[in-house]
């Protein structure tokens, strides 16, 4: 059992920041809802958006923020919002997911096949609290070596992080109509999802 996590302000920093008190109690709540594998990277956020310097502001920043620089306070708050969120989808994206031992019964092979998949990019996954975890949408029974038709292709010309493909698969895409490509590639538009895939993070 992980303890609780207690934060508390300097009082040289609570004097100049009068609402540093509540926005690091809000942090330690939230931090201590977190899985202990996810805490390091928020505890590492929210101390970067403490120790910023100040910096110049660019003149069409300064003239639409209208001179008003955020508090360390704010700065912590919008850190610790956009992690929050980024957690979330992280959750939503692994719920349900398979270990390797169960792909590997799921598709009768060995316990060493879906890291060698893994490896040559013909499935995906994401590790996490220390093991691999596979979602379980990208299988197909009727798909070749049981997934979904084209996702290895589409896995491999996507140049973006395994949790990033993971997110542009699922997601609605507004090329696509609104449907997700995970949808066009079950029916069968291949060539048109691995399309969109490599001009995905292209320069």
């Amino acid at each position: 059992m992980v303890a609780a996590v207690v934060i508390t302000a300097t009082p040289e920093l609570e004097a100049t920041e009068p609402r540093i008190h509540d926005a690091l109690r809000r942090f330690q709540e939230r931090l201590n809802a977190l899985q202990p594998s996810e805490m390091e990277a928020v505890i590492e956020a929210a101390t970067r958006a403490l120790s910023q310097s100040e910096e110049p502001v660019p003149p069409i920043v300064d003239a639409l923020s209208g001179g008003r620089r955020p508090t360390a306070a704010e700065r912590v708050e919008a850190e610790i919002d956009v992690l929050m969120r980024s957690f979330a989808r992280r959750r939503e994206l692994l719920a349900g997911a398979l270990t390797a031992s169960q792909v590997a019964r799921l598709l009768g092979t060995s316990r060493q096949t879906p890291h060698d998949r893994l490896a040559a990019g013909t499935l995906l996954a994401v590790m996490d609290q220390g093991a691999w975890r596979f979602p379980a949408w990208q299988f197909d029974p009727e798909g070749d070596n049981g997934v979904v038709p084209g996702l290895p292709e589409v896995i491999r010309a996507l140049r973006v992080s395994p949790i990033a493909k993971m997110s542009w698969l699922t997601r609605p895409n507004p090329m696509l109509d609104g449907d997700t490509p995970l949808a066009r590639l079950k029916a069968g538009q291949v060539e048109q999802v691995v399309a969109l895939a490599r001009a995905v993070g292209a320069d």
